[in-house]
């Protein structure tokens, strides 16, 4: 039986014009899991590892904003209100995405298809306004 060793990638996967740019690795994206060079990438204070493409940033700032509108709407919850600011409705129901509380103006049912013990699944899903704006931004490839 023959044992065949696995390299991990040692150079960066980023592509110029004409070719791929062969720096060492600094690190491996969080979002599209391509290594990166120092030019192609950084590693942020908090460990965060996030290269330079146009999407990436993009997932960046909307995982920054999301976790800011979170926050904002569980101090509504705790004050027994919806999570979507300005509405002074109380709260009755869940986003299943986010786990904050909604009224039922700021709640919809989306279908969505996601993996399930190896299939892909189609189901209803409770989601807030915010997280189903979320969704084009992180179903791009």
């Amino acid at each position: 039986m023959e044992i065949r060793e696995y390299h991990k990638a040692t150079r960066c996967a980023h592509r110029g014009r004409l070719r791929r740019c062969r720096e060492p690795l600094l690190g491996q994206c969080q979002y599209c899991a391509r290594g990166f060079c120092a030019r192609h990438g950084r590693i942020q204070d908090d460990g965060q590892e996030i290269c330079i493409t146009d999407r990436c940033e993009r997932l960046r700032v909307d995982v920054e904003q999301h976790l800011i509108f979170k926050a904002a709407a569980k101090a509504f919850n705790q004050e027994q209100r919806c999570g979507q600011p300005d509405c002074p409705l109380p709260h009755s129901l869940i986003c299943d995405r986010c786990s904050c509380r909604y009224c039922e103006d700021h709640l919809r049912q989306v279908i969505m298809t996601r993996p399930r013990g190896g299939e892909l699944m189609t189901e209803a899903v409770a989601m807030c306004d915010h997280c189903r704006a979320r969704l084009p931004l992180w179903s791009e490839e």
